[in-house]
């Protein structure tokens, strides 16, 4: 009862509230933290939901079209984020989602590896099993040892900006970020970036901000709120190129995308208050939180994966 069969690519059925339910958790850790939730959704919809892994990717990017405009409309209205970031960075996102989806596609059909003794595994899974567990290791790690060095040192970042090193990289030309205190960044640096956050996008369907964040908070010294509001509009015009691209491929099951955007839409309005209320220490620390549980379950799937079958 409540179920929806989700077609061709998926072939079985999956309940409909469990699905709105994950969607108003992953529109609402996309509204408090400016980031998609693919870091969540994508493992979600691949290791709870029994999602093959290339339309997991695919079908949460489409989702995140709806959740990131509500962001970015909630975002705007509360006056937070720098929007000359995202205008300089659109361009190598647009290059990189593209990179990203046929990387994608190659894995999806290289079939099976043999890895040592073992069985043989979809090589698809490996690899991105792989790249989350780095990735999002790394960002936990920064995360927490950001939050530990502001209580030590007493200093309340509060919404100011304190200037980290990829503000002192001298790569002209230049941009000035008025909305956040920041007189001076590398134009090439931040387009550099933007490739790099869009391969994420097109290859894990993680929209890029779960990387983003780190960049604007530890790189260049943003607060949690502005780092928020700043990655919204990168997100969505991202989130909808990867979208075409992966439906061009038969990735993207709008049943299954439509489901999750009936939660998220909403939780994505109360993820945004949430961060406007919310002190940004105890933001930095739920956000970690978060990633480390998404590498927990990862390596347990790798595991199972590779040694437990």
């Amino acid at each position: 009862m409540f179920t929806i069969r989700l077609g061709a690519g998926i072939g079985h059925a999956v309940s409909l509230p469990a699905l709105a339910a994950v969607g108003l958790f992953i529109g609402y850790v996309a509204g408090m933290f400016g980031v998609g939730g693919g870091f969540l959704l994508t493992p979600l919809l691949m290791y709870v939901f029994g999602v093959p892994p290339s339309i997991a990717v695919g079908s949460a990017l489409c989702q995140k079209c709806g959740t990131s405009i509500a962001s970015f409309l909630k975002y705007r209205h509360l006056q937070r984020g720098e929007p000359r970031v995202d205008a300089v960075m659109l361009g190598g996102s647009v290059l990189g989602v593209d990179a990203g989806t046929r990387l994608l596609a190659y894995l999806d059909a290289a079939g099976t590896w043999q890895l040592g003794n073992g069985p043989p595994v979809p090589a698809i899974n490996v690899v991105l099993d792989v790249l989350f567990i780095l990735l999002l290791s790394l960002t936990a790690v920064y995360t927490v040892r950001d939050a530990w060095r502001s209580y030590r040192s007493g200093v309340r970042r509060g919404d100011r900006t304190i200037p980290g090193p990829l503000t002192r990289v001298r790569l002209p030309p230049y941009i000035a970020l008025p909305n956040v205190g920041i007189e001076r960044v590398s134009v090439p640096l931040l387009a550099y970036m933007g490739f790099l956050l869009g391969a994420a996008s097109g290859l894990m369907g993680i929209g890029g901000g779960v990387l983003f964040m780190p960049i604007l908070l530890y790189g260049y010294g943003f607060s949690v709120r502005n780092a928020a509001g700043t990655g919204v509009l990168l997100l969505f015009v991202t989130v909808v190129i990867g979208t075409f691209e992966q439906a061009a491929h038969g990735y993207v099951s709008l049943k299954l995308a439509m489901a999750i955007l009936i939660g998220s839409s909403i939780g994505s309005q109360l993820g945004a208050l949430t961060t406007h209320m919310l002190p940004n220490r105890l933001l930095r620390l739920i956000f970690a939180g978060l990633v480390a549980g998404t590498v927990a379950l990862i390596s347990w799937d790798l595991l199972h994966l590779l040694f437990l079958r």
